[in-house]
């Protein structure tokens, strides 16, 4: 009598391989180098803006609105609970490694674009409330809010 044994993969080399892709990928989120340009001013791209706005102008008596840096700080616990919710998922199978991390990254993306309404910066000029009619500091168009985008690249 012969005994034979068959290995029978249910789903470990699946998980495996998407646990090693998730080390090679990372979110980005900001603001594109090629996003739009403000109608205002075309010289000058909106990833620019946004690092003025993050860092302030001294030359240009622009203080700094850290957006970036609030977001990061308002929301670390939140994406650390995410990360371990999406690695959870990723070890039983029930998702891609592309996926969490762009699930991340999109989550992320909101969180930034929130911190314009909801975070605490520097005032605006009288004169810059006069000109835009609002007192609420980076919001004018909305242009720089609506171009934060968030993409999966490997590293």
């Amino acid at each position: 009598m012969s005994v034979k044994f068959e290995t029978k993969d249910l789903g470990k080399a699946k998980i495996e391989r998407e646990l090693k892709a998730a080390k090679k990928l990372v979110a980005l989120v900001g603001i594109p180098s090629d996003a739009k340009r403000h109608e205002d001013n075309p010289y000058i791209g909106l990833a620019q803006i946004a690092y003025i706005m993050e860092k302030g102008s001294a030359v240009n008596n622009i203080p700094a609105r850290p957006f970036m840096h609030q977001t990061r700080e308002r929301n670390e616990k939140r994406v650390l609970g995410l990360s371990k919710k999406l690695l959870k998922n990723l070890s039983n199978g029930s998702t891609t490694a592309m996926d969490a991390v762009k699930k991340l990254g999109v989550t992320y993306e909101g969180a930034m674009k929130r911190i314009f309404i909801e975070g605490s910066f520097a005032p605006n000029a009288l004169s810059t409330i006069r000109k835009k009619k609002s007192s609420r500091p980076l919001i004018d168009t909305g242009l720089l809010r609506q171009s934060i985008k968030s993409k999966v690249a490997k590293v």
